[in-house]
């Protein structure tokens, strides 16, 4: 009795680490100690577990106080921006990427320095102008991750205070044994060729040899085809919010039909601590802790989130009967179905009304849709709903008679 208890309180432990560190692939000891605790505590069961079962690499190290759990996509494209850290939340652009990379490939040659050190250390292969408010602030959003992440300390000043003047600074130390851990490509960037495409560049930074991948394949054959097949269908499933049939490859398929594969999914779901929902469209694997979700939908998080939840019921048509049927809006009829909200709601979004507000706001709409693995977008602009976006529906508001006080009540004589 007292064995059985033990060994489910054990894979309990377990279960909650491997989903904290699919919702935080990066843990720092000083931001969440009993999380680090955790995961150390088991990190050979860990690293062994995340290996069988994604083929992701998981680094501990209980010394320098962070685990690193170096995640790989099933598939590019994967809608899944870094967001900033201050104010609403946005996802990163184009810009702010560019600086964080600079940013870390700075830190790396000079891991002491100042904001405004580092600032002119990139400015000149960045095209930096730090005396726009915006070149600043998108500055101080790449230094903000980092700080997130652990990966930078900042001590006699605040990065913050960049933002307001160029004045503004702050101490700064970076860990390079993190920042060298944030790359996650099996194929270092600086062993790219000088005059590598775009193209070319992403195709080796995604490559994994291990599955034959790629100009550099160390693996082929039966074997390594199965062992990719295995890990991407666990990858999709424990690391994205759902994983449609439609979207498999053949041998991701094969492999899922089989009573083995589906046998060693479900197990491996289950020791994550996940609830597996089958359905003829796809599988999903809920955290009922939340402990594996970065993100939530729908949630009070702003104007997109609220706009995307009308779009939903735009999207999914609901027949007299009741049954639900997936729909599609052109580029055109999307944008006349956010004008028709900001028309309906005068006073909502009053950021946003300005000269191509509403533009903006619907695309952020349809691409947080897309994140979640709800809608489909095509080149020409137009949106497709998927399976799971008939899960959700915009009801109307109930509205509650408030408690009666004692002094509604009437008192007998």
């Amino acid at each position: 009795m007292a064995e059985s208890v033990l060994t489910r309180d054990l894979a309990h432990e377990r279960s909650v680490a491997i989903r904290t560190l699919l919702g935080r692939p990066l843990i720092d000891a000083d931001d969440d100690a009993d999380a680090f605790r955790l995961v150390a505590r088991h990190a050979g069961w860990l690293t062994e577990w995340f290996e069988s079962a994604c083929g992701w690499a998981l680094t501990v190290d209980t010394t320098a106080g962070y685990a690193r759990l170096a995640k790989r996509s099933a598939g590019a494209p994967v809608v899944r921006p870094l967001h900033r850290t201050r104010g609403s939340e946005a996802a990163f652009d184009r810009r702010r990427y560019q600086l964080l990379c600079l940013v870390c490939a700075e830190l790396v040659r000079h891991p002491h320095t100042t904001v405004g050190l580092l600032a002119g250390a990139v400015r000149r292969d960045a095209n930096l102008d730090t005396s726009r408010h915006g070149e600043r602030a998108a500055f101080v959003d790449a230094l903000r991750a980092l700080l997130a992440w652990g990966v930078v300390r900042a001590s006699a000043g605040d990065v913050d205070a960049y933002l307001g003047s160029e004045r503004g600074n702050a101490l700064l130390t970076a860990d390079t044994a993190r920042l060298h851990r944030l790359m996650a490509s099996a194929t270092a960037p600086s062993a790219l060729a000088a005059d590598a495409t775009t193209d070319d560049a992403v195709e080796r930074l995604l490559a994994e040899p291990r599955y034959g991948d790629g100009p550099d394949e160390v693996a082929s054959g039966d074997d390594a085809r199965h062992r990719r097949a295995r890990h991407r269908l666990a990858r999709r499933l424990l690391d994205q919010p759902v994983a449609h049939l439609d979207d498999l490859g053949p041998s991701e398929a094969d492999y899922l039909a089989s009573p083995g594969g589906r046998r060693w999914l479900r197990d491996r779901v289950a020791e994550a601590g996940f609830e597996l929902e089958e359905r003829a469209e796809g599988l999903v694997a809920v955290d009922p802790d939340g402990l594996a979700t970065d993100r939530h939908f729908p949630a009070p998080l702003g104007h997109a989130h609220q706009l995307a939840l009308l779009l939903a019921d735009r999207l999914v048509n609901t027949g007299a009967t009741g049954a639900r049927t997936l729909g599609r809006l052109s580029a055109a009829r999307l944008a006349a179905e956010v004008d028709a909200v900001f028309a309906r709601f005068p006073s909502w979004a009053r950021g946003q009304r300005d000269e191509g507000g509403a533009g903006r706001l619907g695309r952020e709409a349809v691409e947080l849709l897309a994140a979640f693995g709800l809608v489909r977008l095509h080149p020409d602009g137009s949106v497709e709903a998927r399976p799971a976006l008939a899960r959700y529906r915009v009801g109307e508001p109930v509205v509650r008679a408030a408690t009666p006080s004692l002094f509604d009540e009437e008192v007998p004589a």
